[in-house]
């Protein structure tokens, strides 16, 4: 129903996007996808039919075809297509549109939001006037990664105890706690909690935690392990029914029926 491929972002954006991804739909489709949730923040670019979004049962018509994303960290966001979809899906990484925008993510925090509230509407319009110009979806991504490059030249100066953090959470797969964390990179735990929810748009506590459910659901996808026990253990929880609560809480399946619906496509996409 729908395919997802994904291109590496150009290397001057490495520091600032962690993945490009283009999802298309072959003719028209009506269906309600359920949203895993994510510590990141994403623009997107619908070519044809726009989304419509819903967060918490309220709907979100988005009235531009560039939108903003933030965080989300609820277990009740979907998105309904109703027609036929081509979208460039830019995941930055966890402080790349913190430093790229000079806004905080917090504010977009299972929200979305029209390019144009973030930069100047004048150069959010001619984006989307140029980009409307072809139908190729590598010249469109070319175009989105030129305003993100020119973006970058403006960029504010990344904070080093803060993607200090951020390397130690990924080297334990999100199996960390915030005390230790700051421990390690010598920052008290307030003054983490305060800058990195401004950077990152999340608390550590939260990032980590859906950092870890990422990790468990790579692990499902490569069948690595012969059961759901094992990657219980794997990731460290002290006992399967807490990992089946923990995952249930995050995505609204227990692991069994995440890994057989077909109502989510996060098996695609987070280990793409």
């Amino acid at each position: 129903m729908i395919t997802i491929t994904h291109k590496e972002p150009n290397k001057k954006l490495s520091k600032y996007v962690r993945k490009i991804s283009i999802f298309k739909s072959n003719g028209k489709i009506k269906y309600r996808q359920k949203l895993t949730p994510s510590a990141f923040t994403y623009l997107s670019y619908n070519q044809q039919d726009i989304p419509v979004s819903i967060f918490d049962c309220k709907k979100n018509q988005p009235n531009s075809r560039l939108q903003i994303s933030g965080p989300k960290t609820m277990d009740n966001i979907f998105v309904e297509y109703n027609g036929r979809l081509s979208q460039i899906l830019i995941e930055f990484s966890a402080s790349g549109f913190y430093h790229l925008f000079h806004h905080t993510p917090a504010q977009l925090a299972n929200k979305l939001s029209d390019l144009h509230n973030h930069i100047s509407p004048q150069i959010s319009i001619r984006l989307e006037q140029e980009l409307n110009k072809t139908n190729n979806v590598e010249e469109e991504i070319l175009l989105l990664e030129e305003f993100l490059i020119n973006m970058s030249s403006n960029a504010l100066p990344f904070i080093d105890y803060i993607e200090n953090a951020l390397e130690i959470i990924d080297k334990h797969h999100g199996n960390i706690t915030v005390n230790k964390i700051s421990e390690q990179i010598c920052i008290s735990e307030r003054q983490l909690n305060r800058k990195f929810h401004q950077v990152v748009g999340i608390s550590p506590k939260c990032y980590a935690k859906l950092f870890q459910l990422h990790y468990v659901i790579q692990l499902m996808h490569f069948n690595k392990y012969s059961s759901l026990q094992e990657i219980a253990y794997e990731t460290e929880f002290y006992d399967p029914a807490h990992f089946s609560h923990r995952f249930k809480e995050l995505t609204g399946f227990t692991p069994h029926e995440f890994i057989k619906s077909d109502k989510h496509i996060a098996l695609d996409y987070f280990t793409g």
